[in-house]
């Protein structure tokens, strides 16, 4: 007797187990969401970082990545905690690809500090603040609608 479907029912569950086992070895599976932010402006953190520190950040596509200090490498869009009315840097150290540039912006969306120029080559550009209310984020202007922006709160 000849079978309408050729896939026997123990190939089909070989192939949907196959499957499962790929997708979750590949990190498909939810977790605990330690990896990196999601590239919408949300970020991992907040991360205390101490008065005096320089911050560095490396520009990818369309978001930020943490390169110093060490508890920020590697971090899409970190979120910083700040010490209120202490000086901090905020420093662009390198580009992976596209147009970019630096500010500090406040909660009206205006910048704060910064601007710095629109380049795809930052050899070092970076922004000088004082943490305040007036310090919310650092972003990229041209990138900020898609989610180029790291958040700042205050301890």
């Amino acid at each position: 007797m000849a079978r309408d479907n050729p896939v026997s029912r123990r190939t089909a569950l070989k192939v949907t187990g196959a499957a499962a086992t790929t997708a979750l070895l590949a990190g498909c599976s939810g977790g605990d969401d330690s990896g990196n932010g999601n590239g919408n402006g949300d970020s991992e953190g907040p991360y205390t970082i101490e008065s005096g520190t320089t911050i560095e950040l490396k520009s990818l596509a369309q978001s930020w990545e943490g390169v110093a200090p060490s508890k920020i490498e590697g971090v899409e869009n970190p979120g910083l905690s700040l010490t209120e009315g202490e000086t901090y840097t905020i420093k662009w150290v390198s580009n992976e690809q596209g147009t970019h540039n630096l500010a500090v912006y406040d909660d009206s969306q205006s910048a704060v500090a910064g601007p710095t120029e629109k380049t795809s080559e930052p050899s070092g550009a970076s922004v000088e603040f004082d943490a305040s209310s007036d310090t919310v984020e650092y972003v990229c202007e041209p990138h900020y609608d898609i989610g180029m922006a790291g958040s700042i709160q205050l301890e």
